[in-house]
């Protein structure tokens, strides 16, 4: 009998990474199924410093629950995050999980108005303008990204 070498193990991506995008005005950030948000708020005050903290506040938030509520906090899920600065004073954040945990049935982002402090509510208080959109493989939502505008004027 032959000696089959053992196969060695494939190193698992690290996380979180910056993402190289196209666009001079987008900076982006792929993050992993852990929630560890030091390399988030970091990656927030680089892109858009002296004006981070509500970009932070919002991104957490997003970021949250998107490991809470998708497939992106389970092992190997990812979070990408990409802010579009090509509007200065109004930036576009993106925040695109890896879509619903469930496999039945369509799950979208709702505001809960009776949570102020938390989640979506933060991010209706903080914003000019949010909604979502997913991407659909005729079975079901493969990835969700919610888009966020910020209003810098007031900062």
């Amino acid at each position: 009998m032959q000696d089959i070498p053992a196969r060695q193990a494939v190193p698992e991506r690290s996380y979180p990474r910056r993402l190289r995008l196209d666009s001079p005005h987008q900076h982006g950030i792929l993050l992993g199924h852990t929630r560890e948000y030091a390399p988030l708020i970091g990656w927030c005050r680089s892109v858009l410093p002296g004006n981070a903290r509500p970009l932070i506040q919002v991104a957490r938030a997003l970021v949250d629950n998107a490991h809470r509520h998708s497939r992106s906090g389970s092992p190997g899920g990812t979070v990408r995050v990409v802010l579009d600065r090509a509007r200065l004073l109004l930036p576009h954040l993106y925040v695109t999980d890896n879509g619903p945990l469930r496999g039945s049935g369509i799950d979208y982002p709702r505001l809960e108005r009776q949570a102020d402090g938390c989640g979506l509510a933060l991010v209706e208080r903080l914003s000019v303008y949010w909604d979502f959109s997913w991407s659909w493989d005729g079975h079901r939502i493969r990835e969700l990204t919610v888009q966020v505008v910020l209003d810098l004027t007031d900062w």
